[in-house]
């Protein structure tokens, strides 16, 4: 890695490289590592993130198993990935409330993943892995374009599948919203109001006009605000014990604030009320004030509004109602799930754990949903070691999976007794 990459993106190791493609009406950017020959990973990052929250993965599971090529991409309206046409919002100027919100919802974010894929010289990804709201993009990726996408690991938000159609004659989905909605607990933000004290749902707020200057021109400041939000979703945070919440007002009020707001509280104004010391914030390893700075560098140039438009996508049932051209389809690829054991991301969508593995997902055993000691809700950057082993083992068995399938060691196992099978068994692994 050239003293250039390393100065621009400290804890980029050697062997990651950083590129653009263009890629339908955007000039993208990712970082990669690998052969570009090699079975393709996608891994697609959340909110606030950006390409650099992988950094510290990227280069350890291109190594895994026979070796892959791993692209970790800037996804519409984060970072430096921009529109290839300059007079677009978001060129050269940042997206604002009042630009198109259409080229965010759901579909098009895949259709960005897809062009990419074929982009990059790749027939298929052997797996896509989704953290935090790129888990639903990852999900929908395997819902659309199951030949395309081999196998899918989800990161913190479980995926709970398409929305339903209504299944009464004459009924529509606006009789029964609840039927439809991506994200249920939005749907009770009216009895959030009439808590005491009242409360309101981070996805509404951050679907407001107000959300992005709130946090982009925060008064503490951005890189004071970012370590905060970092902080209190990480298991750094001493107040964060998950657990299952009920689908009600009084059951969401469990949820932490940066979940459940005040009603009247901005979420910068969340963030500081539990941020870090000085002198704790310079001692945290997994994000150092470095690493953080990268963060507040690239926020601060484009303004938090490219990400807040994908709540605003799943929230407005205008938005989001195309979704259910694929409602009753499951995904039926090898899935995982992975998560930190201080997440409440895990129980902050009701009953979504049990939605996941007992219908959304066909192939997603009980092995294949891990919660990680020791991590909160930033996996990839607080145990990434433990992440990647996890995912090593997982793309180990889809490998022997892969290879075990193929017609001429199936036609050998037909031949041997089962004490050559194991020997065979052993051979391939």
């Amino acid at each position: 890695m050239s003293d250039a990459l390393h100065s621009e993106w400290p804890g980029i190791p050697e062997g990651v490289r950083s590129r653009t493609l263009p890629i339908r009406d955007l000039e993208v950017h990712f970082f990669e590592a690998g052969k570009p020959t090699d079975p393709l990973i996608v891994l697609l990052h959340g909110f606030p993130e950006i390409a650099y929250s992988w950094r510290k993965v990227i280069l350890p599971i291109s190594g895994a198993g026979m070796g892959y090529h791993v692209v970790a991409p800037d996804l519409r309206g984060f970072g430096r990935t921009k529109p290839r046409d300059l007079s677009a919002p978001g060129a050269e100027r940042p997206l604002a409330f009042e630009d198109d919100v259409r080229p965010h919802k759901t579909l098009n974010l895949v259709h960005d993943i897809v062009a990419l894929v074929f982009a990059l010289g790749h027939e298929n990804a052997a797996c896509v892995v989704g953290h935090d709201a790129g888990a639903m993009i990852a999900g929908f990726s395997a819902i659309v374009r199951p030949e395309l996408f081999k196998s899918v690991v989800f990161m913190s938000t479980p995926f709970t599948g398409p929305s339903s159609l209504p299944s009464a004659v004459g009924a529509t989905s606006a009789s029964d919203p609840e039927q439809h909605a991506l994200f249920p607990a939005t749907l009770v933000e009216s009895a959030l109001a009439t808590l005491d004290p009242p409360r309101k749902h981070y996805m509404l707020y951050y679907s407001t006009p107000d959300a992005n200057a709130d946090m982009w021109r925060a008064p503490q400041g951005l890189h004071a605000f970012l370590r905060g939000y970092f902080h209190v979703k990480s298991a750094d945070w001493a107040e964060n014990d998950p657990h299952p919440i009920d689908a009600s007002a009084a059951g969401l009020a469990e949820l932490p604030h940066y979940y459940v707001m005040p009603r009247a509280a901005t979420m910068a104004e969340v963030a500081q009320a539990d941020c870090p010391s000085a002198e704790d914030a310079a001692q945290c390893a997994w994000l150092t004030e470095e690493e953080l700075a990268v963060y507040a560098r690239e926020y601060g140039r484009t303004g938090f509004q490219g990400g807040l438009n994908r709540y605003r996508a799943v929230t407005d049932p205008a938005l989001a109602e195309e979704l259910t051209l694929f409602a009753g389809r499951t995904i039926d690829v090898p899935a995982m799930y992975l998560a930190g054991s201080k997440d409440w991301g895990i129980y902050q969508n009701p009953d979504a754990l049990d939605k996941m593995q007992g219908g959304a997902c066909t192939d997603m055993g009980e092995d294949e949903m891990t919660l990680i000691s020791g991590a909160g809700h930033w996996l990839q950057q607080e145990k990434p070691e433990v992440m990647v082993s996890r995912v090593k083992n997982f793309l180990k068995e889809m490998n022997l999976l892969r290879v075990m399938s193929t017609p001429e060691l199936l036609a050998r196992l037909q031949s041997i007794d089962a004490s050559e099978f194991f020997s065979a068994q052993s051979k391939v692994m």
